[in-house]
């Protein structure tokens, strides 16, 4: 039998009206009381029974209607949680890696600004939406500029060696998977695009570590991300642990959602591809700045040597050139001491500290004295000069630029007392026998018959004589040995030897 087309949309009609009352029970009933006809009726008997009834009714209606609506709430954000949009709370530590657009604590040691919460943001958790059959509806998609807290065996080896305890970390997305990624002078590429970045705490700030360096190529691989902290010169990110897995993110600040209340500090970007923008360092401001530091942990003020400022150029051209970083000089064989004998300049004690990048006085030494290794050098007490340079050039044919930092200083030797005798023993025996092998000149028969070896021992004890001489005067007054001298140590022996040989020819005689 065939239902007639109206009385099958009568039908329709009704099982949507039941549903609709159903999901608005609470409401249908708090109006059905309120109806004109039954309002009329209480207020026509004006029974004391009936107003009763009434008041009932509506209090039932009421608590009726708050189960209702807390049932609804309890259940919509259930289904909110459960398919992941609903806010975490992150703690966001003040290690200043995402800085300006995340605050960075004002404590000085990484590890007390690891332990220092500055801020509460509100993430949803990744992926998100709703899973049918494998496959995933209504879900966020990943976008660069998001921030995101990712974590893995890499990040926690990492994060446990800088500040004690394993973690994850909270970075931006940068490359999107597929993409072509490179670092060039201080500027990030997006195939082949620069990418402007109005977050970052200074333009041409993102040089490459050793995942990722200066000027190479890499394709971000399916399901994979690239992430970098905003101040790019105090982050440890992909450009170090490399590029994260899809997996490995777990929650989420889309870009949108930070648009009126993370972009406050975000810089004008329209000079960031000009040379004008790239960050120098002011000398003195950094020394200033240094000596501070070295008064604070008691070590002595150093002084700005002019010469060390040419000796460091020196060495950052030839860094640059041969692209060896190495206090060795291992590929350029140019080294410190090189150039600071070409400056005319000596001091017994000297170091150097080279890094890449475009920085100002206080961001390269808050980059410095975030490491231990780096942070012990700039403060040994040995050092009392210093000159700094910065060098423009290129490795590999990538632009770039180096600060060489030159250190040296003067401590006294303070030679052994034993080495101080050895050496005026010799002198003093060599002054003593002096006399007595020129003498044999004198005797004509014997020295026409011996003149060679007559003159080359008096030739090598007047060698010894006039070099042994001013090194026991130096460490007597006790200072340092020239190059000359320190070279001619290693000598005496094999002059002494040959003394030794010639002497005992000439006494068998």
């Amino acid at each position: 039998m065939k239902i007639p087309a109206r009385k099958q949309q009568n039908i329709f009609i009704k099982i949507i009206k039941f549903f609709a009352k159903l999901f608005f029970f609470p409401i249908f009933a708090f109006v059905n009381i309120f109806r004109h006809k039954e309002t009329k009726k209480i207020i026509k008997k004006s029974l004391l029974l009936n107003i009763l009834s009434f008041s009932v009714k509506l209090i039932a209606v009421f608590f009726l209607f708050l189960i209702w609506f807390f049932g609804y709430f309890a259940a919509g954000v259930m289904i909110v949680e459960k398919l992941g949009f609903y806010p975490h709370s992150v703690q966001i530590t003040g290690t200043g890696s995402m800085f300006p657009t995340l605050p960075k604590s004002s404590e000085k040691d990484p590890l007390k600004q690891a332990k220092d919460i500055v801020g509460k943001y509100n993430f949803t958790s990744y992926p998100n939406g709703l899973v049918l059959f494998n496959k995933r509806y209504f879900g966020y998609k990943l976008q660069r500029l998001d921030i995101v807290v990712a974590d893995n065996q890499k990040i926690r080896d990492i994060t446990k060696k800088i500040f004690g305890n394993p973690s994850g970390v909270v970075k931006r997305i940068i490359g999107l998977p597929g993409e072509t990624l490179e670092l060039k002078d201080g500027i990030v590429y997006i195939n082949g695009d620069p990418l402007k970045e109005a977050y970052t705490a200074k333009p041409h700030s993102t040089f490459g570590e050793e995942f990722l360096t200066e000027c190479k190529k890499i394709k971000i691989p399916g399901n994979k991300y690239f992430l970098m902290g905003d101040n790019r010169k105090g982050s440890g990110d992909s450009r170090e642990f490399g590029w994260v897995d899809e997996k490995d993110i777990s929650l989420v600040l889309p870009f949108i959602k930070q648009i009126g209340i993370l972009d406050k500090n975000y810089r004008d970007t329209s000079r960031d591809l000009t040379s004008f923008s790239k960050t120098k360092i002011d000398v003195q401001e950094y020394i200033k700045l240094l000596n501070e530091k070295r008064k604070e942990n008691g070590a002595k003020l150093l002084k700005h040597q002019l010469l060390l400022d040419k000796s460091a150029e020196k060495r950052g051209e030839a860094m640059l050139k041969y692209d060896d970083l190495s206090f060795e000089a291992t590929k350029s064989a140019y080294t410190m001491y090189s150039a600071m004998k070409e400056m005319d300049y000596w001091n017994p004690y000297y170091g150097e500290f080279p890094t890449l990048g475009y920085y100002d006085a206080k961001e390269l030494l808050e980059s410095q004295f975030e490491h231990a290794n780096s942070k012990k050098f700039l403060l040994d007490d040995i050092y009392q000069e210093v000159g700094i340079s910065e060098v423009k050039g290129e490795i590999n044919g990538c632009p770039t630029q180096i600060i060489v930092q030159h250190y040296a200083g003067y401590v006294p030797p303070d030679y052994k007392k034993e080495n101080i005798g050895s050496w005026t023993t010799t002198l003093d025996q060599l002054k003593k026998i002096q006399p007595s092998w020129n003498n044999l000149k004198n005797d004509q028969n014997f020295y026409n018959d011996h003149k060679q070896d007559i003159d080359d021992i008096n030739l090598i004890i007047n060698i010894r004589i006039s070099n042994i001489e001013p090194i026991v005067d130096r460490m007597n007054k006790n200072e340092w040995l020239s190059e000359q001298q320190i070279d001619y140590t290693y000598k005496d022996e094999n002059l002494f030897k040959d003394q030794e040989n010639i002497a005992e020819r000439l006494n068998s005689k």
